[in-house]
């Protein structure tokens, strides 16, 4: 009784969905990361759309995090959450 009174009082409280664009930088090292990370302009970003960021919270404290390459596969899967 009591999982399935989990399953039924548990319901989602928030979707948050973040587009990532951007140029992906790769580095061997941390010095190397540090000296590109202080040249990077944050005001003025570039790049091509990269992925979607999913996170899902639900009133009982649990948390999906999801990563989608395309929107079709995002709303799919918003989709089976809803049934």
């Amino acid at each position: 009784m009591d999982t399935l009174k989990n399953c039924l009082d548990r319901f989602i409280s928030q979707i948050i969905i973040m587009p990532l664009f951007g140029t992906r930088y790769e580095f061997e090292n941390i010095d190397d990361a540090l000296t590109e990370l202080n040249t990077l302009d944050l005001d003025r970003p570039s790049g091509e759309f990269e992925r979607f960021e999913v996170m899902i919270d639900y009133n009982n404290s649990d948390t999906i995090r999801a990563t989608f390459q395309n929107k079709i596969l995002l709303a799919d899967f918003l989709r089976k959450l809803k049934s």
